[in-house]
C-alpha cells in the first residue's frame, strides 16, 4: 500500500523517571533517518540506464514528449516516515550545477511529498521503501532543458544531504553511430597494450550551427563518475576530432582499456546466505586476476527488485581480497590503498570504501551492509586525498586484469552548448556500442 509523506516529523524521545538518589532526565533525542539502498534507474527496470529520452522538442529545446521516465527508489530506517525531499540540479558537461535562474526552475525542480510503502513483515534493516518517478504526474518536478542532471535527497530544511547521484537528459536530435575496435598501445607492456578504440560519428542538423558541437562524453559501463573526454580544443594526443567542414563530426579515441570482466557477488539465495547472518562469499576469498580471464558480467549493474518480501532485506558482505601469492608491496607503493566498487557506491571508490589487511581473515577486507540480490565488483588502487575528498591516480587494471575479450558497453552524450541565457549545455545525442555489438542511438 503506498502512503504520502506529508512531513511526518522523525523522533524518538527517552523518557527517564527523575527521583531522589535516582540519574536526572536525560533532554529528548532525535534519532535521524538512515537512507540506503539508492537505486536510479528509467522504468522499472533497475538494471536499466538513468537516462530520460525525449523524442520531441520545441524550438525553445523543451519537451513535447517523454519516451521514459526516471525512478528513484532508497530504503530508510526510521521510527517514523521522516520529512524528505528530493531536490534536482541541471548541470554543465563538468557536473557542475548551473547558476541561471533560466536553466534552474526553481518552482519545478523539487519533490516534497514523496511515496513510500511499509517495509514486508520479518524485515529488520529498512522499514520504508520509497519509489518515485520524474517528470511526475502532477507536474511538480519536470525537466525544462536536456543535459547532465544530478538528484539530492534531504531533509525537509536542507540541512542534511543523505544522497547524491547522477542522471541523464538527451533531445533526440543528432543520430548518433558507436564503434568499438581493438587496439594497441605499443608503448606499453603486456597486458597494458591492449586497448579500445571508440569511434563516434555524429549527423548534425542543419538548423543549428555545428560550431557549438565540441564534445562528448564516453562511460564505459556505469563509471558515471569517470568520463573519457573527447574536445575539439584539447590536446590529449590519442583523441580527434574531424569533419568540421561537413554535415558528420566524427569523434575518436585510442587508449581505453577494457579491464576484465567484472567480479560478481551473488547473495539472492536465502537458503546459502540467511538473514542476518554475516556474508563471507562461499568460493572463497578473491584473488588478483592480472593474467585471468572469467565469464561474463552484467556490464556494471545490480539486481535488486525481483527479490521481494523477506528475501529485500539486508545482509552484512565480507569482501576479501588474499593476495598471499602476490608481491602486494608494488600494488601499494606510494601510499596506494586498495578500494571496493561496484553499483553499491556508484562505481566512485570513496575513503569507506578501502580494503584494509586482516590478520584472521589472511587478506584484504572491506565490510558493507548490501541489499540480497546480484551485484557486478572490482577492486581498484589509488591515494584517498582527503582535500579533494576523493581517491586520485586510480588504477582499475594492475589488480584485475586487461583484455580485449572483456565485453563493455559503451555510452556516448553529446553535448551542445547552447548560446542562450549566458550559455548553457544540452545533451542532444546519445548513443552506445560495444566490442561486441555496435549500436545506434540505442537505449
Amino acid at each position: 500500500m503506498n502512503i504520502k509523506c506529508c512531513g511526518a516529523i522523525v523522533c524518538a524521545i527517552l523518557l527517564k523517571h527523575s527521583s531522589f538518589g535516582q540519574t536526572p532526565a536525560e533532554p529528548p533525542s532525535v534519532l535521524a533517518p538512515i537512507v540506503r539502498g539508492v537505486s536510479v534507474f528509467a522504468g522499472t527496470d533497475d538494471e536499466s540506464l538513468p537516462l530520460i529520452i525525449r523524442d520531441s522538442v520545441d524550438v525553445e529545446g523543451k519537451p513535447v514528449r517523454y519516451s521514459n521516465y526516471l525512478t528513484v527508489q532508497f530504503d530508510v530506517m526510521a521510527p517514523e516516515p521522516p520529512p524528505l525531499k528530493i531536490r534536482f540540479y541541471h548541470c554543465d558537461r563538468n557536473w557542475k550545477p548551473d547558476e541561471s535562474l533560466f536553466v534552474q526552475d526553481q518552482n519545478h525542480n523539487t519533490s516534497f511529498y514523496l511515496d513510500y510503502r511499509v517495509a514486508p513483515n520479518g524485515v529488520q534493516q529498512y522499514r520504508y521503501r520509497y519509489v518515485n518517478s520524474f517528470p511526475d504526474a502532477n507536474d511538480a518536478v519536470r525537466f525544462d532543458y536536456s543535459g547532465n542532471w544530478i538528484y539530492r535527497i534531504m531533509d525537509a530544511k536542507e540541512t542534511k544531504v543523505f544522497s547524491e547521484g547522477r542522471f541523464f537528459v538527451v533531445d533526440r536530435l543528432t543520430p548518433t553511430m558507436v564503434t568499438v575496435d581493438n587496439d594497441y598501445l605499443t608503448a606499453n607492456p603486456s597486458p597494458l597494450n591492449q586497448t579500445h578504440k571508440v569511434e563516434v560519428r555524429v549527423k548534425l542538423p542543419d538548423e543549428i550551427d555545428g560550431f557549438y558541437y565540441t564534445t562528448v562524453d564516453i562511460y564505459q559501463n556505469r563509471r558515471f563518475y569517470d568520463a573519457v573526454r573527447i574536445d575539439a580544443w584539447d590536446k590529449n594526443p590519442y583523441t580527434f576530432v574531424e569533419g568540421f567542414n561537413t554535415g558528420t563530426r566524427t569523434f575518436s579515441i585510442t587508449n581505453i582499456h577494457p579491464g576484465n570482466e567484472y567480479r560478481i557477488l551473488d547473495i539472492s539465495n536465502i537458503n546459502r546466505y540467511p538473514n542476518r547472518q554475516l556474508v563471507k562469499p562461499v568460493e572463497g576469498a578473491d584473488q588478483q586476476r592480472t593474467f585471468w580471464r572469467t565469464g561474463p558480467d552484467r556490464n556494471g549493474t545490480a539486481v535488486m527488485n525481483r527479490f521481494t518480501g523477506i528475501n529485500s532485506d539486508y545482509l552484512d558482505v565480507l569482501f576479501r581480497l588474499d593476495l598471499t601469492d602476490t608481491d602486494y608491496r608494488y600494488v601499494t607503493q606510494g601510499g596506494r590503498k586498495i578500494f571496493v566498487v561496484g553499483q553499491f557506491n556508484d562505481w566512485s571508490p570513496r575513503r569507506e570504501d578501502s580494503c584494509e589487511y586482516d590478520e584472521v581473515e589472511r587478506s584484504y577486507v572491506n565490510k558493507k551492509l548490501l541489499r540480497r540480490g546480484i551485484y557486478d565488483y572490482q577492486y581498484v588502487t589509488g591515494i584517498w586525498d582527503a582535500t579533494a575528498e576523493s581517491v586520485l591516480q586510480q588504477d582499475w587494471v594492475i589488480l584485475e586484469g586487461n583484455d580485449w575479450r572483456a565485453s563493455n558497453s559503451y555510452m556516448v552524450f553529446v553535448y551542445f552548448n547552447d548560446p542562450r541565457f549566458g550559455g548553457f549545455d544540452r545533451i542532444v545525442g546519445f548513443g552506445r556500442g560495444s566490442n561486441v555489438v555496435s549500436a545506434q542511438s540505442s537505449h
